[in-house]
């Protein structure tokens, strides 16, 4: 169990919506959460969030993810939806029942591209832990926390450095486990949400180890994150736009983003098996001479390379990142043969740990044939999910006209997930 705190008074930190919102509940407010309520919050959502975790180290691994480089100093936020007529009741530490919905939203680097290649360094909120205990359900208090929330983010600011604080917030997102409808009806859109997977087992057909493969540490994650970065914005900005799209949308994959997904995978891992996985992804060259890792300013064209998370709990070994430069006439055949080697080595990991599965969200072509080229086209699936990891998206218009239809949500890959 948590430990047993007094419940100090309500946070100051609060702003009630510009305008009115038609909420079933217009008494009821949502503000960030006490330090007490933040801790009961993982107390309460523990039986459906926990997975293989006890209690206890639930508790402690949501404390320890709220003190990352991505979290901390403010970069995420725990929101209540409370009466503001009920008292904060002293004991609320044994009895948070003031506490009729409940949330977090992580704030994440991000760009928005508009059709003349324009990039606009904004904030994005990325929403999970949505939650509402049993016996306040049924009465509409998550949409109402939903409404408030997706109007509430609009204007919330960057409190960790100044030199941000001229960044809007662009847009925000989530992914659904109860499908599609409930949150498109509060204004976040259902994007891409596919995945292919593919067993934790090599036919005798498939190739060797390329030697050229080198294993992903963590020490490298910086430096290919960064390049990572610089190569999307390059791409983002310079790919011709689809019809009918008047702006593309990014959560960058900055190291801080991929070491929140580690920080998470290292202790369940610990937790589960007494040991935390060292290996973070594989990369492949595709060029003579590529840098490994990339050197600063560069966009890593001369490789690909997988930065993946390790699933304790369903034991898969899930993609985090895919890296793969353009595809040109003049390059094609040396991606196709790396990203093969990529899905060997992801392979060899995965067995290593006993996993029976590998998981890539919303591949794309060139990852698809890859993995039908080493397994057959019979021996994976790519699945159109309805009903779980939905990704969603709210957008945030400034001064622009766009409709919600023509917004292109890129790198819509597990980086994403929070």
């Amino acid at each position: 169990m948590a430990p047993s705190t007094t419940c100090p008074s309500s946070p100051a930190v609060y702003s009630a919506p510009s305008s009115p919102l038609d909420t079933k509940h217009p008494h009821l407010i949502l503000r960030p959460a006490t330090i007490p309520e933040r801790h009961h919050t993982w107390v309460i959502n523990s039986p459906s969030w926990r997975g293989i975790l006890t209690e206890n180290a639930y508790y402690l691994r949501e404390a320890h993810l709220s003190a990352q480089d991505l979290t901390r100093n403010g970069g995420i936020t725990y929101w209540v939806l409370v009466d503001p007529s009920t008292a904060c009741d002293p004991s609320c530490p044994q009895s948070p029942d003031h506490i009729l919905s409940a949330c977090e939203a992580i704030r994440k680097p991000s760009i928005i591209v508009r059709k003349n290649g324009e990039i606009e360094d904004v904030i994005s909120y990325g929403i999970g832990g949505v939650y509402t205990a049993s016996p306040h359900r049924g009465k509409g208090y998550a949409r109402t926390m939903m409404q408030l929330l997706g109007h509430q983010l609009r204007t919330l600011p960057d409190p960790s450095d100044p030199k941000k604080a001229h960044l809007r917030v662009g847009f925000s997102v989530l992914y659904s486990d109860i499908g599609k409808d409930f949150y498109k009806k509060v204004g976040w859109r259902p994007h891409d949400s596919s995945h292919i997977s593919f067993p934790a087992q090599l036919p005798s057909s498939a190739p060797s180890a390329a030697q050229a493969v080198k294993k992903i540490a963590k020490a490298d994650l910086k430096a290919m994150c960064a390049a990572d970065c610089i190569h999307i914005r390059r791409v983002a900005s310079k790919t011709a736009f689809k019809q009918g799209v008047e702006a593309r949308c990014v959560q960058l994959p900055t190291v801080e983003v991929i070491d929140w997904h580690h920080a998470r995978e290292e202790f369940v891992g610990q937790y589960a098996t007494t040991k935390a996985p060292t290996v973070k992804g594989a990369w492949a060259p595709i060029a003579q001479g590529a840098e490994f890792p990339p050197k600063a300013g560069s966009e890593g064209l001369d490789a690909v390379w997988v930065i993946w998370m390790h699933d304790f709990a369903t034991n898969k070994l899930i993609f985090l990142r895919l890296h793969v430069p353009p595809v040109t006439s003049a390059n094609i055949d040396a991606v196709q043969s790396a990203m093969k080697a990529l899905m060997v080595a992801a392979v060899e990991e995965a067995l290593a740990w006993g996993f029976k599965e590998l998981i890539s969200w919303n591949p794309d072509d060139v990852t698809e044939e890859a993995v039908k080229s080493v397994f057959g086209k019979e021996s994976y699936n790519l699945v159109h999910r309805e009903n779980d990891s939905i990704a969603s998206l709210m957008w945030y218009d400034h001064g622009e006209e766009i409709e919600p239809e023509g917004v292109e949500w890129l790198v819509n890959e597990k980086s994403g997930w929070c």
